[in-house]
Formats: structure tokens, sequence, C-alpha cells
């Protein structure tokens, strides 16, 4: 999949740097010409990335074009960044005025004699700023010059994007992570056929009776499997019910801990696979058990049998649904007759889902052109679900007809056949179209979801925070913070995420992104956003990341071990891929999938040196990391986001924050032997905005009273 729809990088940075431009201007002295042309060039660049986004899907010079443009205006964001934060300390150091008499007066002479020195660095740093801004400027000069070859149509901006307010969200759409939707469509049959195998039993001979559904991506395997686990005749049916998302990670150890975390309601205390297999062993002894083992992608027969094999003590007529992709898993699972192979949607079924979504109970009659525009889209969507929740949500905030039509007749639909895609062109096709359709701002954040493992758990909160920090919701009418809640708004709307858990009180908590819309959201913005899931036998070195192009200014390292041993990462893997990628680093990610992970304090300083533009670090579940000594200094002040959530923290250096003063979200959690922070600590917190404390030990926090407006 090509890469798409870089306006949603560089409309949104555009829009800061303006920001910046507009209200830094009078205090900028020494090259105002400069600021002035860089203004001034920003205005057509933006008007023309509307039709660039659309143009560069089939002209690779275009493409190459945006990239430009795109690196261009983040390292002018840096620069202008740097130097706010200047311009900061100055007024915050600035000296309140005195007379000059007596001990005042020789007090005078001492701070006049250090602002001499200070000065001196100031005018350096002016100089070397000017210089910076006068080569961005030159950047953007030539850039837009090769405007002119592209033939691009200017089209006005929009300056906040098309947002949806989250108060128009149908509540009717919500999931949980193992309940389907309130409504499906066409999936009754299919739920009764598997439901009466399931009863039956109709492999007698074996204990365990294993039946596969098998279709591509988008097709409702996963709701299928859900239709059937909730049925109440399988909860009479079975004693136990056990369900597993697997993914590309087939590890019989985790599979085996997990099954033990859900016949005792409590986590697995001891880390070796024999005593984890006799504990499963016990727990379902003489049960008849149902296990669902959701997307499963590993094809290694002797895999599948080493899990089976730890299952044989669960009573006959216990059952295991397999959901795949692939045939071949499906082969080697199956001890029906044949895998369950699910196809598409009837075209009635598939409107009566696209239908759901794209009007309000009942008002399709009122647009009868609608409709029949929307029934040639659906002929598009090929029978798959997914793909027809997508544009229903797509065209639900559409009401002129050729806004339908563009729906209709855009030239994605092709650009699959042309790419030889292996995936089923339909469901690349509609979810390109309705991520397109999404604001910049929106389609940016989504594109920064990539940034979690597939079928995580994404808390709202941290979400929004992780976009604030990275400057993707700024807004001249609008806090960020309400910004946030519209983005996440639009994007739930729009059918980008599910799963969805609620608070008692009904707000949304935690959601999940369905896998396919998770290779999308890596796919759109694949040379900024990199996850990187190492096991042991992996190596971070090995990644493919070699093009010149491929600047990745988010990564994420999660660290999934496939053995009992406690994991100790291999830090110089880390400095290897970083050292190439620092300057341009904006998020950094090292988390453990377990509480085996090592990591001590030097380490930490050894892997983020040198990320100097950095605005989000998260170090999470790393054992051992005990302190954090005088790590920041000067080097992070960029910093904005802070999380060494449940890393065995046992006591910080106040003067740790001294370097990153900018610091707006610090997440402590669940460090238990965590007793108490430092005084000083409050010193250097006077932008801090969210503080989570949860789950550690601390009996106060004194220098709390400094801090106003702190969300707790």
């Amino acid at each position: 999949m090509a890469e798409v729809v870089l306006e949603a990088v560089v409309g949104l940075l555009f829009e800061n740097l303006e920001s910046v431009i507009q209200r830094e201007f009078d205090l900028v002295w020494g090259f105002k010409a400069d600021i002035k042309k860089l203004s001034a060039t920003l205005s057509p660049l933006r008007e023309v990335l509307a039709d660039a986004e659309v143009k560069q899907i089939k002209s690779k010079a275009i493409q190459k074009w945006l990239a430009r443009l795109k690196h261009a205006a983040y390292d002018a964001q840096d620069v202008l960044d740097d130097w706010a934060i200047a311009e900061t300390d100055r007024i915050r150091h600035r000296p309140a005025q005195s007379d000059a008499t007596g001990t005042n007066y020789r007090a005078h002479l001492v701070w006049s004699s250090f602002m001499s020195f200070i000065n001196l660095k100031r005018l350096v740093f002016r100089y070397k700023l000017a210089k910076q801004i006068k080569e961005i400027r030159e950047r953007f000069d030539g850039i837009a010059k090769e405007m002119s070859d592209f033939s691009l149509i200017r089209k006005s901006v929009d300056v906040e994007g098309s947002v949806v307010p989250p108060q128009s969200i149908s509540s009717g759409r919500v999931t949980s992570s193992t309940s389907v939707e309130p409504q499906t469509y066409g999936r009754e049959t299919d739920k009764e056929n598997i439901v009466k195998m399931l009863l039956e039993n109709i492999n007698n001979e074996h204990v365990i009776s294993v039946c596969p559904i098998v279709g591509i991506g988008g097709l409702g395997k996963t709701t299928l499997a859900q239709l059937v686990y909730n049925d109440d005749r399988m909860e009479k049916h079975f004693d136990v019910r056990i369900w597993i998302y697997v993914s590309d990670d087939f590890n019989v150890k985790r599979l085996l801990e997990e099954i033990f975390e859900v016949t005792t309601k409590r986590p697995s205390s001891n880390n070796n696979l024999d005593a984890i297999k006799n504990g499963v062993k016990e727990n379902l002894k003489e049960k008849k058990f149902l296990l669902v083992l959701d997307d499963v992608w590993c094809e290694k027969q002797d895999e599948w049998n080493r899990l089976k094999n730890s299952l044989t003590s669960g009573a006959k007529g216990s059952s295991i649904i397999v959901t795949t992709r692939l045939k071949k898993v499906a082969s080697i699972t199956k001890t029906v007759s044949e895998p369950y192979q699910l196809d598409g949607l009837s075209p009635g079924d598939c409107w009566s889902l696209f239908r759901s979504y794209a009007f309000d109970v009942g008002k399709e009659l009122e647009k009868p052109n609608l409709v029949r525009i929307g029934r040639e889209i659906v002929r598009k969507c090929g029978g798959l679900p997914l793909a027809a929740k997508a544009l229903g949500s797509l065209v639900r905030f559409k009401e002129e007809e050729n806004q339908w039509e563009q729906v209709r007749d855009s030239e994605i639909w092709e650009l699959d056949e042309e790419e030889g895609s292996d995936q089923c062109p339909k469901i690349l096709s509609a979810l390109r179209l309705s991520y397109n359709n999404l604001s910049p701002r929106a389609r940016q954040s989504f594109a920064y979801c990539s940034l979690f493992p597939k079928d995580y758990e994404m808390g709202k909160e941290e979400l929004v925070h992780l976009w604030m920090a990275n400057d993707l919701l700024q807004s001249e009418r609008m806090e960020p913070e309400v910004v946030g809640e519209n983005v996440f708004g639009e994007l739930l709307s729009h059918s980008f995420f599910q799963d969805i858990e609620k608070k008692e009180e009904g707000k949304i908590e935690r959601v999940k992104i369905h896998d396919l819309m998770h290779d999308l959201a890596s796919a759109v913005m694949k040379s900024e956003y990199s996850l990187f899931e190492v096991g042991m036998s992996r190596n971070i070195i090995n990644s493919n990341i070699q093009d010149d192009e491929i600047r990745p200014r988010h990564v994420s390292i999660i660290l999934s071990p496939s053995s009992s041993e406690t994991c100790v990462v291999d830090v110089s893997s880390i400095h290897r891929f970083l050292s190439s990628h620092q300057r341009h680093m904006r998020t950094f990610s090292l988390i453990s999938n377990e509480d085996r992970g090592m990591l001590y304090s030097h380490d930490v300083i050894s892997i983020i040196f040198g990320l100097k533009n950095l605005r989000a670090l998260r170090v999470e579940r790393w054992k051992a990391v005990i302190s954090l000594p005088l790590l920041f200094d000067d080097k992070l002040k960029h910093l904005r986001y802070l999380n060494l959530r449940r890393c065995g923290l046992s006591w910080l250096h106040g003067e740790s924050f001294r370097g990153i003063k900018n610091l707006q979200f610090l997440d402590l959690s669940q460090n238990d032997r965590l007793k108490t922070l430092p005084d000083s600590m409050g010193e250097y917190m006077e932008h801090l905005k969210h503080l989570n404390l949860n789950r550690c030990g601390l009996s106060s926090i004194s220098w709390c009273l400094l801090i106003e407006k702190v969300d707790h």
C-alpha cells in the first residue's frame, strides 16, 4: 500500500507554524525578513495539499515532493519550538527591578556580570537560530518552486477541519471485547450451523472438537464467533468458556497462562511452563469447556499440537473455535470434516448493515436519491461487513448527492487492483476512502494508534494526552482537551474504534481497533510510525528500515518474550537502530508485555541520550529501573509526556525534572515501592496538567500545593 494523505501531517504542521509565527512575531528581531517570507510561502503550499494528496496516489514524483515538504515542516517546527523555549526561559529569569544602592547595588553588579555572560550565550543562540530559519526558508522556497511542475489545483483550507462533536455519536454501536453489536445482519444461519455442530459434537472419537472459521479479513469471523460464544445454549452446555485473542503471537506458554487466569480468576504466579500446564490440567479436569482462539496465524503443526495436548484433561464434548484467514491454519487445526468457510453477506444484508450506519432509523425514506447511490456503493463492498460499516459511517454526515457520488466514483476503488494487493481490494479501498474523508487532525491522530500493538486496549485519556504532547490538537479557537474529545468522537463515529469499554457513569474509558484498521494505520504513515514487537529470537538491529526517505519520528518497541526466563533487553541493538534517527524522534516507547523485563537506570539514560526533540517518552513494565537519577538535565527540554508506569521505582531525585520544565503529563502509577516524592520536584512542574499516582505507596505530596489546576 502506497503511503497516502501526507496532508494530514503537513497541514497540521503548517497550522502550528503559523500560530507560533503570529504569536511570537513581535519578539523576533534580526530575522524578521525570513519569518515574513516563510509565512508568505506557507499559504499557497497549504492550498494545494488537498489536490496533491489525491494525485500522489498515482505519482511517485508528488509523493517525494510531499515527503520533502513534510520533513521541512517538521524541522521548522523544531527550530521554532527551540526559540519559544528560549524566550520563555529569558522571561522566567528576568530580574526584578531594584534600586542601585548599598547591598542592592553590589547584588546588581554581580547580577549584571552574570547576565553579561548569559547575554553572550543568547547572542550566539540567536545567530544560530537566524541561520537555521534562513536555511529552512530557502528549503521552502525550493519546494514552492517545484509546485508548478505538478499542475496542482488550489483549494481553500478549513483550519480547524471538519470535526464531529461527541454528542452526535450513536451510543447504539458500542461493543465490548466479547460481545457483538446490538444488531447484526446475515449471520443467523451461520451461527445456528456452528452452534448445532458444537452441541452435537459430531466427532465423537475426539475428546476435543475443533471447528475453524476461515475467511478473508473484514468478513466478520470474530463477530460470528462472538455470536456463538454469547448464545444462551453455549452458557448452559459448557462448564467453562474462554476467549483468547491470538494474532501472530502463538506463544503456547502465554496462551496457557491466559487459560489459567480465566479458569482460576487470578494470575499465574509460576513462570515454569510445566507448572502452568499442570495448573491448567487441574482446572479443566472433567469440565466441558469452550475455547475461542481468535485471529490465529501460526501454521506450525507442532505448536498447535503442544497447545491441544495440554487441554486433554477436559471432559468429552469440549470444543475449540479457531478464527483465521489462512486455509492452512484451518486445515491443521480442524477435527470436523471441513472448516467452516465464511462467505460475504448477501446484497440485501449488506445493504441493511450499510443503511443502519448511513441513516437514522426511517430517514432513508426521505432521501430516495441517496438510497439509490448508497445501493451502488454497497455493490462495491463485496459483501464485507467491515467495508459496509466504514462506508456507511463515512456518508452518514454527507447531505449532498455529489458527496455520495464522490465516494462511489473515487479512483481509490481501482488502486488496489493496479497494485496487485494480496489482500481483498474491496476492504482496503473502503477503509482508505473512510480514512481519506477524516479531518487532517483525525487522520494523523488515527495513524498514531499504530504505535500500540494489535488488540491493545487504548485508554482514551492516555491517547488524548499523547496527541496533545505531539501538537496534534493545536487550535486557535479551542483548548486542546476539547479538540481531543472532538477528534476521538470523529474516529468513533466513523467506526475506526471498536470494543468500547465504558465506566459506570457511561463515559468511554478504553477502545480497540480492528486488526485491518491497525494495518491501515500502519500503512498510511509508515515512514513516520514504527512498531516493533521483539521476541527473544529477534533483534531490532535486523529492522528493514534502510530507505533514506523513511524517517521514523514515533517508535514503539514492545518486548514479547517467548520463554519463561527474565528478559534483559539488548540495549546496544536499540542504540544502533536509533543512532541514525535520533534527531527526528518525537515519541519513543519501550514496553515489556510481561513483568519480567529488566532495564536499569543507566540503560534508560543511554537509550534516550540524543533524542533532543522528544515529546513523549513511555517506559512501562520494566522492573529494576528502581530510580530516576539526574536523567534529563537539558537533554529533553521539549518533553511534554512521561510515562514510567509499573517500573519498580523506589525513589526520585528532584533535580531529575529540572530540564523538563515543559512537562504536562506525568504517569508514575503502579510503582508500589515509591513512598515519597522530593519537595524540590514541584519547582519544575509549572506546566503540569495531569499527574497519575494511582497504586503508588505515597502518603503525601507537599509540593502539589504549588501546582494549580493539576488533574490527579
